[in-house]
């Protein structure tokens, strides 16, 4: 059994980690830091609860997950690793891609595990749509959009919608459609973004739009803080077909209310699911259950047997240099090259 620390209790730690790490057989939360005292001792009693520093020297805890704001990631992911600790962070790894190499040479130097929490690679539909490009079913692709829309109409006090230091929509939910866009197609040649606030009270970004283009397909990732009916989530178009997915998958839904990630119906995702094949009607696509589970499995054998991360620091890294690239193309209003 590993020992598991959580720094953070947020929605993060409380609706994501916690229950999690609760329901893996290998794992123990073995202690929280934060200042929502109660609700540690509430829904987690066996758990000290302890500042930061402590937790993270604490000499029975193997691993620590990091779940506080953005700003404080990279301070606290080279603390724990320096004092021989297994890291989980909670995306984004870091602020900027500078801090992000900072941790992946820690990690190499003191031969710990160093992962990001890019859950959204378990999603029921993101699985579902990495089976459909495996399987060559739509042909080759040329057109992929993905959207993280929401209503959400009122600021709310949250250092996620305040700090502008890593806060903001782009880091936050951005995060997670360009990581999913790196794990299917790669690095794009270059992109363009716009960033905007448009909600009333707005201090960090609430709304992006994003082109990734690459030689052979066009890339659109957006995101909007003001939308009502988003339409489908996902839209894949191939030569051969084309895929549309609405709806979100109902992990986080289900953590929140308590579900247990044992459950049968755990990931379950019943959302409209549809392919059109040329030449032939349009049908439901069955979606694979979803999994956050997976990503604790696969570090809990990375700690233990040596089995490569599912999430590496450096795929994390390339996600933050697109962030800032993305920062970068919405100041000077222009299309921006990696190379």
């Amino acid at each position: 059994m590993l020992n598991v620390g959580i720094i953070g209790f947020g929605l993060s730690g409380r609706v994501f980690h916690g229950p999690l790490i609760s329901a893996h057989q290998q794992l123990n939360v073995f202690a929280i830091a934060s200042s929502r005292k109660q609700e540690i001792a509430d829904a987690y009693p066996q758990a000290l609860c302890l500042d930061s520093d402590t937790l993270i020297n604490h000499p029975n805890i193997d691993i620590v997950v990091i779940a506080s704001p953005n700003s404080l990631h990279a301070e606290q992911a080279e603390q724990a690793m320096l004092v021989g600790k297994h890291v989980i962070v909670e995306k984004p790894l870091a602020i900027t891609s500078e801090q992000c190499l900072q941790l992946q040479q820690i990690a190499d130097q003191t031969g710990k595990c160093l992962s990001v929490f890019h859950n959204r690679r378990w999603d029921s539909d993101f699985l579902t749509i990495s089976q459909l490009l495996a399987s060559q079913n739509l042909g080759r692709i040329h057109s992929y959009s993905a959207h993280f829309h929401r209503y959400r109409p009122v600021v709310k006090q949250r250092w996620k919608e305040l700090d502008p230091q890593g806060g903001g929509v782009l880091y936050d939910l951005g995060a997670h459609l360009i990581d999913q866009v790196l794990s299917l197609f790669g690095k794009p040649d270059k992109l363009w973004a716009h960033l905007d606030t448009q909600r009333d009270g707005a201090v960090t970004p609430d709304s992006f739009d994003l082109q990734l283009i690459y030689p052979d397909k066009k890339v659109q990732l957006s995101c909007n803080s003001l939308m009502v009916e988003p339409g489908p989530r996902f839209q894949l178009h191939g030569s051969k077909g084309s895929y549309a997915k609405w709806g979100m998958d109902p992990q986080e839904q289900q953590l929140a209310a308590g579900l247990s990630a044992n459950a049968a119906i755990f990931g379950q995702d019943n959302n409209r699911s549809e392919i059109h094949l040329a030449g032939q009607a349009l049908l439901h696509k069955s979606l694979i259950k979803g999994n956050y589970l997976a990503f604790y499995d696969n570090f809990v054998n990375a700690v233990t047997k040596d089995e490569p991360l599912a999430v590496s620091a450096q795929q994390a890294s390339e996600v933050i240099a697109l962030i800032e690239l993305a920062t970068l193309s919405h100041q000077q209003q222009t299309i921006c090259s990696l190379n």
